[in-house]
């Protein structure tokens, strides 16, 4: 399964809810790749964070989320790990991998 730029529209409370209805749905193996821009990009902090952040205030909802803070949600909505991997444009798009 996958969600693309979904996550950080939404705040907290919505995306785990989001991740556990995925966590249900997923079958014994399965994985979930989120590619959403991530707070906390190397080399992109500054510009990321601070783009992604006043687009969030203008859109009233979500945050920017480092790849850490994705995984700790992850992990609450029972998911047994992630990784993430490397992308071309991480400032863009970064991704996270899981599996159940």
């Amino acid at each position: 399964m996958t969600l693309v730029r979904v996550l950080h529209d939404h705040d907290d409370a919505a995306c785990l809810s989001l991740l556990q209805a995925v966590r249900r749905a997923l079958p014994p193996g399965g994985r979930l790749v989120i590619a959403e821009p991530m707070a906390g990009t190397p080399g992109a902090r500054a510009m990321g964070d601070a783009y992604f952040g006043f687009y969030l205030w203008a859109m009233n909802a979500g945050r920017p989320r480092t790849a850490a803070e994705y995984g700790a949600m992850l992990k609450t909505a029972g998911f047994a790990g992630w990784r993430r991997k490397a992308t071309a444009y991480p400032v863009v798009a970064s991704v996270v991998v899981t599996h159940t």
